[in-house]
């Protein structure tokens, strides 16, 4: 596939969710397979310290991490693992490589980003759920936030707290979402317009829709045997909407500026 548009530089999403088990993973290998198979250079961040699966997710081993890099074991370039032509980097692997503290992991990967920033095109930021500091990085680190949002109550209150947080902290931040599990286009949509009310009637923002992803066994197929959904046939309108997500993502990282505040964590 040939690029939508060419990138004059390079562009950073953090993927968040207000909790656990909303696909988010899941969303963030799909959408950096994607942009990866429409020829852009991606690379994909994980974030998730100590609980890191974007490389299962992937099918493959983690082979070295930012924790490991700080502490000498391994160089940066090690610590990139390339997947399929994604580039891989994963903050920690197992909870024991957090002795080194997440201050200094933070400034790695501020390290981590700018070197990225110099051969990518793409760099998605797959983040732990909830506002604590290692999400709050990321958005500070990102010209978007993606929320990943579920047809469920607590799902979109975490979501909404995490956005009042932000919001408090820089007023013009800028988020986008993606709906999982959407029976169909007409529910997600409606997910979608009732999480914008909440968001305009208490805070007067509004959240862009970049689509969404639907509620299938395919899907679930693809996660239990560790692949991506490019797999499928392209006729597939699971692929539809993950192009139309795409292109979204493309078109609005034309359209915004880096936040101008810097986020507290």
């Amino acid at each position: 596939m040939t690029h939508l548009f060419e990138r004059p530089e390079p562009f950073v999403f953090a993927v968040i969710s207000g909790k656990g088990g909303v696909g988010k993973s899941m969303s963030t290998i799909n959408m950096g397979a994607m942009l990866n198979d429409m020829g852009y250079k991606v690379a994909i961040i994980d974030a998730d310290l100590g609980l890191a699966n974007c490389a299962t997710m992937f099918n493959q081993p983690v082979e070295k991490t930012v924790c490991e890099w700080i502490q000498g074991e391994c160089s940066l370039e090690e610590a990139c693992q390339d997947i399929n032509g994604i580039t891989l980097i994963t903050g920690a692997d197992d909870p024991f490589e957090l002795k080194v503290g997440s201050e200094l992991i933070m400034d790695a990967l501020d390290q981590v980003v700018y070197s990225l920033k110099a051969t990518h095109d793409f760099i998605l930021i797959d983040t732990p759920a909830g506002a604590g500091e290692m999400t709050l990085w990321a958005l500070d680190a990102a010209e978007l936030g993606i929320l990943i949002l579920v047809d469920e109550p607590s799902a979109i209150s975490d979501v909404y707290r995490l956005c009042k947080y932000v919001f408090s902290i820089d007023p013009e931040y800028h988020f986008g979402s993606i709906v999982n599990f959407a029976e169909h286009e007409e529910s997600a949509q409606s997910t979608i317009e009732r999480f914008n009310t909440i968001l305009t009637y208490f805070l007067e923002k509004e959240c862009t829709y970049l689509g969404f992803i639907p509620e299938h066994e395919q899907i679930r197929k693809a996660i239990r045997k560790q692949n991506t959904l490019l797999g499928m046939d392209s006729n597939n309108p699971i692929i539809s909407e993950m192009e139309f997500i795409t292109q979204n993502l493309i078109s609005t990282s034309n359209t915004l500026e880096k936040p101008q505040f810097k986020l507290a964590y």
